[in-house]
């Protein structure tokens, strides 16, 4: 698995409409480039740090949404941020993540 994190700082008043937007691109990129999907936390106020899942890297390189954005939730995010930044590239070496509590 490879996993990809970003910051996205967010101008003000914007959250509502990046939140909307970030899950449109989501969707956008699981059904056409065969993510595994990704998860939004928030940092701060104006700050999230976005956590995309890929099976490998080579599927993350070849995506490309653009011709599958045909209403444009991707300018519409852009548009909600200051800044995005790649924070890192990933590969997975041992999964303990679990949504069950257990012992280690």
């Amino acid at each position: 698995m490879f996993t990809v994190s970003y910051r996205f700082n967010i101008q003000p008043q914007q959250n509502e409409a990046f939140e909307e937007a970030w899950k449109e691109v989501t969707k956008l990129i699981y059904h056409h480039c065969n993510s595994l999907g990704s998860r939004l936390y928030k940092a701060s106020e104006d700050s999230y740090i976005g956590i995309a899942q890929w099976p490998d890297r080579q599927t993350w390189d070849k995506s490309d949404v653009s011709a599958f954005d045909t209403d444009g939730w991707r300018t519409k995010l852009r548009a909600c941020c200051s800044s995005i930044e790649k924070l890192n590239e990933l590969e997975l070496i041992h999964d303990l993540w679990t949504d069950k509590p257990f012992a280690i």
